[in-house]
């Protein structure tokens, strides 16, 4: 099976659980993305990697005409479902963030959120992203980062790909900054949000095969040095919390 063969499938057969994901519907990352892309009527923009539609729907809701990128049908239908819910108008459109259907310079503000990670070869997206942002656009991105430190960063990647085998890599920031000055953009802001999470909930919302889940939990119950105090994770009977990073960028055309 080809990777984005195993993203549709995956995410077709859990498009509903992100459609009704808390983290995703809401969450600090969106609350800042939005404030830092300052969507404006009339403009022109897209979301890639839209999932469920939640930050297409922020943005539409400003004005905007949006198109919603996403190479999952079924995650497009929770987008149209949730445009129907909310009055808005969204268009869709069935891509990968690496090959988009837009032409250069055509686009004022193209967001990315909370799907990155996923992606095959994040540069070659970046470049895309600046292809079709016009020069004086911006670009606001978040995302799920791991921590510099390089042990932490391995335990992270390695139990975030075991609970779902579309995850490529949480970059670190530092990582972030490198990628996007090589696709030609400059910072102009960003701010590191907390995405809490609840062991429970986070291997059901991937669809994790049950085989993996109590070493998964064996791995949280018994995490390596600094982990504890990086992610904050708290042990409250069997319930296990803790909370990612989530990296929020603002980016323009150097």
């Amino acid at each position: 099976m080809t990777s984005i063969k195993r993203t549709q499938n995956q995410f077709g057969r859990q498009s509903r659980l992100y459609a009704s994901s808390p983290i995703h519907a809401e969450g600090e990352s969106l609350r800042v993305l939005i404030d830092f892309a300052e969507p404006r009527a009339g403009e022109r923009a897209a979301d890639i990697g839209a999932g469920a539609g939640f930050t297409a729907a922020a943005i539409a809701a400003r004005g905007v005409r949006v198109v919603a990128v996403d190479p999952t049908a079924p995650m497009l239908e929770r987008t149209r479902e949730l445009a129907a819910q909310r009055g808005l108008d969204i268009a869709l459109a069935v891509a990968q963030g690496e090959a988009l259907p837009f032409a250069t310079g055509s686009l004022d503000l193209v967001a990315c959120r909370l799907a990155c990670h996923h992606f095959l070869d994040l540069a070659a997206a970046l470049r895309e992203f600046r292809r079709v942002v016009r020069d004086g656009g911006r670009v606001a991105i978040a995302d799920t980062v791991a921590p510099e430190d390089p042990e932490l960063d391995a335990w992270m990647n390695d139990v975030e790909l075991r609970r779902d085998p579309t995850h490529v890599r949480d970059r670190r920031p530092s990582e972030w900054r490198a990628l996007l000055r090589e696709a030609g953009f400059r910072i102009e802001r960003d701010y590191t949000a907390r995405s809490p999470q609840e062991f429970d909930v986070w291997v059901r919302r991937a669809g994790t095969p049950p085989e993996r889940i109590p070493g998964l939990r064996r791995d949280f119950e018994r995490p390596p040095a600094g982990a504890v105090e990086a992610f904050g994770i708290t042990y409250e009977g069997d319930v296990i919390r803790w909370a990612w990073d989530n990296y929020v960028i603002l980016a323009r055309p150097a």
